[in-house]
């Protein structure tokens, strides 16, 4: 029988369980979507019951699998997000979506007592997002739903109560925490004041290292139970186990954010206010980071271009970097393309005089290469780093890498793909063992971008 890791997944959309063996292949897997449900104001939300069902059945089915012994378990979830249970340890209300619309009138009595705003979110290294803070998320229910607030015991991020699910065991790890929550004070590496204030922090359970484990009986078999952590914590973790140099990791997708766990500056309050803010390491040191939100931008202005043109979108996602049509465009005006706020769907205002479709995207892609550039060099700050990863949709965008390595002659640049990353790391957590040499090259398939030969 092979020993493994077994691991939990937890996305917004697919839920992932993967078994991991002693060097860190992944040697079986499940994945399943599951239907919201509304919660109690009617907006949709993660149901609960379905979520806890599918992970207790999955895990029940994997140790009876013959050919495995699990000797660990882990988790790792998506953060902005909250289960408060009571003193029995059952749900006091929904799993609340962090896109839940949040009072604008609360919201400006908080930062009328707690502000100003901008000082604020740079001592939290967060940002105003409304439930997408989720001590925001405390501080809403205390004010507007105070017969659920009083029944809470604790308040535990969706990682910890998946790990609560097996081990009973309520906690709270740094990951978490420090993931624009809006609940801890950087400066002093605590609690923020308001939490004390507003009496919230006997419902935060005990902070324990992310690679705490919890020995525990589950269908007679001892098994080590982590505590979770937050997935762009756990995507971070084998980069830093791997990489002998320090390096930014930009990690793309609807959200584009940067990684960067090597500065040891503060964030000023001109940074906050371009788009920085702090991540968390496994050991509570902060990660300075910056978030641009580059593929809802890419997204709205394909379908522009592309009804323009009578196309499909694919079409455009096909286009390959075009020298000549760089070489033009390089000596022309900057694209003026409008910033597409979230709240702003389908609505887009451009100014292209270009005259193909070609032509267009390439101008596209250099507007959203130079909004990248200023986002990776707001996460970079003053630390010397010369390597950057990329991993996510845009890694499959020729021209977005190509523009990248134009834009950035002195740094070199690497291409990731790995479909796992927040699970590997979450299953670094709970073992003993470090990554088999080469395994990140491999496993990863890391491949070094260059620069295209340019004749002018």
């Amino acid at each position: 029988m092979k020993n493994v890791i077994a691991v939990f997944d937890v996305g917004k959309t697919n839920k992932k369980f993967f078994l991991f063996d002693s060097t860190f292949q992944v040697c079986y897997q499940k994945q399943v979507e599951l239907p919201l449900e509304k919660d109690d104001d009617n907006h949709p939300c993660e149901s609960l019951s379905l979520l806890e069902n599918w992970m207790k059945t999955t895990f029940k089915a994997a140790l009876e699998l013959k050919q495995f012994t699990i000797e660990a378990l882990n988790f790792t979830g998506y953060g902005a997000s909250l289960v408060h249970i009571d003193a029995e340890g059952k749900a006091v209300c929904p799993l609340y979506n962090y896109t839940k619309p949040y009072p604008k009138k609360l919201s400006a009595q908080f930062y009328k007592k707690y502000g100003p705003e901008l000082s604020f979110s740079t001592s939290t290294g967060s940002f105003e997002a409304g439930m997408l803070n989720s001590g925001m998320q405390l501080f809403w229910l205390k004010h507007k739903k105070p017969k659920q607030f009083t029944a809470i015991k604790y308040s535990l991020h969706l990682p910890q109560y998946l790990s609560y699910m097996f081990s009973s065991y309520p906690v709270s790890d740094y990951t978490t925490i420090g993931c624009h929550t809006a609940l801890w004070n950087y400066d002093i590496k605590e609690y923020h004041s308001w939490v004390n204030q507003e009496r919230m922090t006997s419902k935060l359970a005990p902070i324990v290292s992310s690679e705490t484990v919890i020995n525990q009986v589950i269908e007679k078999k001892l098994i080590k139970v982590g505590v979770g952590i937050h997935d762009s914590s756990a995507a971070l973790t084998p980069y830093i186990k791997s990489s002998s140099s320090p390096f930014l990791l930009l990690s793309t997708g609807t959200w584009s954010v940067v990684f960067n766990p090597f500065s040891k500056s503060k964030l000023k309050e001109e940074e906050v206010s371009k788009g920085a803010l702090y991540y968390m390491q496994v050991d509570g040191t902060p990660v300075r980071a910056s978030r641009l939100f580059l593929g809802y931008q890419h997204t709205q202005f394909v379908k522009e271009v592309a009804h323009r043109y009578g196309i499909t979108e694919g079409v455009l996602d096909k286009i390959k970097f075009n020298p000549s049509i760089y070489r033009r465009l390089r000596t022309q005006k900057k694209p003026q393309l409008n910033w597409i706020k979230p709240s702003q769907k389908h609505k887009i205002t451009t100014e292209l005089p270009l005259t193909s479709y070609e032509e267009e995207y390439h101008f596209l892609m250099i507007a959203l290469v130079n909004w990248q550039v200023s986002a990776l060099k707001l996460a970079q700050g003053d630390a010397d780093i010369g390597q950057l990863f990329i991993e996510g949709g845009f890694n499959n965008n020729e021209i977005f890498l190509k523009l990248l390595c134009l834009s950035l002659p002195t740094m070199k640049i690497y291409s990731s793909h790995v479909a796992q990353g927040s699970a590997l790391g979450a299953a670094l957590m709970v073992s003993t063992a470090s990554l088999p040499r080469k395994y990140f090259n491999s496993f990863y398939k890391i491949s070094k971008q260059e620069a295209p030969q340019l004749d002018f």
